[in-house]
């Protein structure tokens, strides 16, 4: 006993070809909706990594800069892991002028750097004092077993971890050497 097949081209679609092709769709339709969403993770986790590490290396690199042109730098602790660093240091313009800069880090909150720069010596400030300095970075901390600022002579190493949200932080590892020769009349610490 043998069934018929129908050779009608308006038929249509069985019940069961309906139920497979719609299956298929769905499967389709999921995979390329799974690779949008990771690829939408991947970009935000690039942007948040991308903007840790260049907001470190702006730190670093400001601290680098004045400290290898100045004549000396003044580290100092003064409250629990806090750290307060004073250079004097000269402009890069083609008359020779001296400034005073100086950085505080702060543990407070979630890390902090703040910077200054002055025409007179800079003292360690206080709360109120350092909300008039220029926040360089938010998002700072210690790496392991390590302070924020360390010095060796007239070495000084910067070494911290940017934070990056809830991605891995990016660890950002410096030194500079103070190398300018010149003298001046200006006293910073």
């Amino acid at each position: 006993m043998f069934l018929e097949q129908d050779d009608d081209p308006e038929r249509g679609y069985t019940l069961v070809e309906l139920i497979v092709y719609s299956s298929l769709l769905i499967i389709v339709v999921a995979v390329v909706a799974g690779l949008f969403v990771s690829g939408l993770t991947a970009t935000e986790r690039v942007q948040t990594v991308t903007a840790a590490t260049t907001s470190g290396q702006v730190v670093a690199d400001s601290i680098e800069t004045n400290v290898r042109n100045s004549t000396d730098f003044l580290l100092t602790t003064p409250a629990g892991t806090d750290q307060f660093l004073v250079a004097r240091t000269v402009n890069r313009d083609s008359t020779l002028s001296w400034h005073c800069v100086a950085w505080y880090y702060s543990a407070a909150g979630n890390g902090s750097i703040y910077s200054k720069r002055s025409s007179v010596a800079i003292l360690l400030p206080t709360p109120i004092e350092l909300q008039d300095w220029t926040l360089v970075q938010e998002g700072i901390a210690p790496v392991a077993g390590t302070n924020i600022f360390s010095a060796s002579g007239q070495q000084l190493t910067v070494n911290f971890a940017s934070l990056a949200g809830d991605h891995p932080s990016v660890v950002i590892s410096s030194s500079a050497t103070s190398r300018a020769g010149a003298s001046g009349g200006l006293t910073c610490f």
